[in-house]
């Protein structure tokens, strides 16, 4: 029996690659002669970087560039040269991520994605003819106007001056001049993995969905939202296209919007860039068993998340994906239209620290009980392999 184990991380207690190795060892003490088929992944935000580099042959790219707020931060990036091309993979959370700032400094206001666009610089410099850009996790609501000022565009006022960096700053915005564009923006295939398809503007928009969190008070979103209405109204002279319901334009503070201003930019599902760059579907054909997970499932997993993505990909050629999860939400029904099985790992009410503390253990221990069953409804003898486990505490069994 062939299995793949394909789970994004428990966010703050594992990682990707620690999740697939707790089901295997969880897996292998039942089934210890399957062969097992490890693929880490990310759905284009956080973590996507670490998980193909892990994955491929990547190189690590480390530059000091602005943070959201005011610090420069040392973002990091991945370079792939097959010998014929290269790709840069860049998440924008590295440079102008929610994580890299405290709750104190967050600043819908004036945070910027500057970073990011210097980040996209460096990858030019190196002769990238791809980038890859994984939108989630930004502490920005500037409609990647800050990529765009760091690439060369500039953004001016009524008077010709260049506007402060920030998104309540477009309010004023008065022209764009790309006079002065990185001409090799013209020549890169550009694409944008995000996993949400929310417009720029309105109730459904980047500054009322994802500015709060991001330290917007509900002044502050409606300054945003307008803000960044304007910005696509003049945007719309250069583009010929207003993308205020643009779908995925919302995605990291806006940011599609600035960089279709430099990009030929396409929008893909954060997942399928990520199992499409690691040829899943070449794999699928063999496999009896896809398992996936991420900490936390309920029905907003269909919007684009890991466990959905492959579970797409293995409906599509009928094979069975059963889901772990370090909790469930209240509502997963819907999940159950591509997943056969769904399971929680945590074992009783815990405190926040100790389900962090305890994940792998959990994750593990969940993992042997389901392959259990499993092994029980095919009538497969398993004492044997129950008695070599030695991680588990069997007395919990």
């Amino acid at each position: 029996m062939k299995i793949i184990i394909a789970p994004d991380s428990f966010k703050e207690s594992l990682t990707a690659t620690a999740v697939a190795s707790c089901i295997e060892k969880g897996f292998s003490a039942i089934f210890p002669d399957c062969e097992y088929i490890k693929i880490p992944l990310a759905d284009g935000g956080e973590g996507t970087v670490d998980v193909l580099l892990d994955a491929l042959d990547g190189q690590q790219q480390t530059q000091s560039v602005r943070g959201p707020v005011s610090a420069d931060v040392n973002a990091t990036w991945a370079l792939f040269d097959d010998g014929k091309s290269k790709t840069a993979l860049i998440e924008i959370a590295a440079a102008s991520g929610l994580d890299l700032i405290t709750p104190t400094q967050r600043d819908p206001l004036n945070a910027t994605s500057y970073g990011t666009g210097q980040s996209i610089l460096q990858a030019l410099d190196l002769g990238v003819q791809k980038i890859l850009l994984g939108l989630g996790g930004s502490a920005t609501n500037d409609a990647g106007a800050g990529i765009l000022q760091a690439l060369g565009g500039r953004l001016l006022d009524a008077q010709g001056n260049r506007l402060p960096f920030g998104g309540a700053a477009l309010a004023n915005l008065a022209r764009i001049d790309l006079s002065q564009l990185d001409p090799r923006c013209k020549d890169v295939e550009f694409v944008v993995a995000c996993d949400v398809s929310n417009p720029l503007t309105g109730k459904n928009g980047a500054s009322a969905v994802f500015g709060p969190q991001k330290g917007a008070t509900p002044e502050m979103v409606e300054l945003l939202d307008h803000a960044l209405g304007h910005f696509a109204d003049i945007a719309q002279q250069t583009t010929h296209i207003n993308h205020q319901q643009s779908a995925g334009f919302g995605a990291a503070g806006g940011a599609p919007l600035g960089l279709s201003l430099a990009f030929n930019i396409e929008i893909k599902a954060g997942i399928d860039m990520v199992l499409d760059i690691l040829k899943v579907d070449q794999l699928l054909p063999s496999v009896d068993l896809v398992i996936s997970g991420e900490g936390m499932m309920d029905n907003q997993t269909l919007n684009g998340k890991a466990p959905f993505g492959i579970a797409k990909r293995a409906e599509k050629q009928g094979i069975p994906v059963i889901a772990i999860a370090g909790s469930l939400g209240r509502e997963v029904d819907q999940l159950y239209s591509v997943i056969n099985s769904i399971f929680g790992s945590v074992r009783s009410p815990q405190s926040l620290n100790q389900v962090f503390s305890e994940a792998s253990d959990n994750l593990t221990r969940t993992a042997r009980n389901i392959a259990a069953t499993l092994a029980i409804g095919n009538q497969l003898p398993i004492t044997n392999h129950i008695e070599s486990v030695n991680l588990i505490d069997k007395a919990s069994l």
